[in-house]
């Protein structure tokens, strides 16, 4: 049965965690995976490496495809106007858009609820053995870790959940050196084009901290692999954050506030429970999720609740 899927690694996971039920109730059960995409560029294709390795996903691939409705771009409320679920006329793909009932503060069990979740998804991501490895030695050499991903210059900046940097390099800047005093390493990570925020906004602010750059210099397994170990990851909104926290691993993550658009063009704007409408009802359980809003949480309370956490 072939799918189509958001472009992006969170979104395609979200899709992922009930595409196997689908492909058994709606087809033949087997998963060929298709990613929508304008072109092929690294940042349209990046998720197509990640779903590969998925055991249950027969086949993975990018398809010219737009997965907006025709017409308006947002409805009044700031959500985006995606195709609906289900076969596109005229063609034999089912879409899977689980970003529209996010975007509304549904949870991710309750969209398409006559199809079963499979939170436990992440399991059945393929390591290879080298990447277990490189994992393995970069918890030996360094010891404890955090991982901070800042996103990308464009997402800080001029359209994105962090566009006009309400979080700002010098905050980023403090919580590492306060998770350095208790005893952390950090450890960046991002794709190549995640690099010139890193270069002109935050790296000359920490010259000399020993923070550890590995920004683009990674696969996907090899960062996986080091996520998995890490004592906490810090993540820009990304299939970083998302993916971190579906391998168990204590996350917080940052969400534009409601009314704020995440774009200066038009109003986007989600509502701020989609922040953990996504997120394994153990993680949210055992305290092992922080859902973070810009202009919000501070340095000092984002400490104070990793403290509480019994992260740090």
């Amino acid at each position: 049965m072939d799918f189509l899927l958001p472009q992006g690694i969170g979104d395609s996971v979200w899709a992922l965690h009930k595409i196997k039920d689908i492909a058994a109730k709606e087809g033949d059960g087997v998963v060929n995976v298709h990613l929508a995409c304008q072109n092929l560029e690294d940042i349209q294709t990046r998720a197509l490496e990640f779903c590969k390795r998925f055991s249950f996903v027969n086949s993975a691939k990018m398809a010219f495809a737009d997965i907006m409705a025709k017409g308006n771009h947002s409805t009044p409320e700031g959500y985006y106007c995606y195709i609906p679920d289900g076969f596109i006329p005229g063609t034999n793909l089912y879409a899977l858009m689980p970003n529209a009932p996010l975007e509304r503060g549904i949870r991710l069990e309750n969209w398409l609820p006559q199809f079963d979740i499979d939170w436990r998804t992440m399991e059945d991501w393929a390591f290879t053995d080298e990447e277990r490895n490189h994992g393995t030695s970069l918890a030996e050499d360094l010891g404890p870790y955090a991982v901070f991903y800042f996103g990308p210059l464009h997402g800080n900046t001029v359209a994105g959940h962090n566009r006009e940097m309400m979080w700002t390099p010098v905050e980023w800047a403090e919580l590492g050196r306060r998770l350095q005093g208790r005893g952390l390493k950090i450890v960046c990570v991002g794709a190549h084009y995640d690099r010139p925020y890193w270069e002109r906004a935050l790296h000359w602010k920490v010259v000399g901290w020993n923070w550890h750059d590995f920004i683009g210099r990674w696969e996907i397994g090899q960062t996986l692999a080091v996520l998995k170990r890490a004592q906490l990851v810090v993540s820009y909104q990304s299939g970083i954050g998302i993916v971190s926290s579906y391998l168990g691993v204590p996350t917080a993550m940052w969400w534009r506030p409601k009314g704020n658009s995440i774009t200066p063009g038009a109003y986007v704007s989600f509502e701020e429970s989609m922040a953990t409408a996504w997120v394994r009802p153990d993680m949210l359980e055992q305290n092992k999720y922080l859902p973070l809003i810009y202009g919000r949480e501070s340095v000092d309370q984002i400490e104070a609740a990793l403290v509480e956490n019994k992260w740090i």
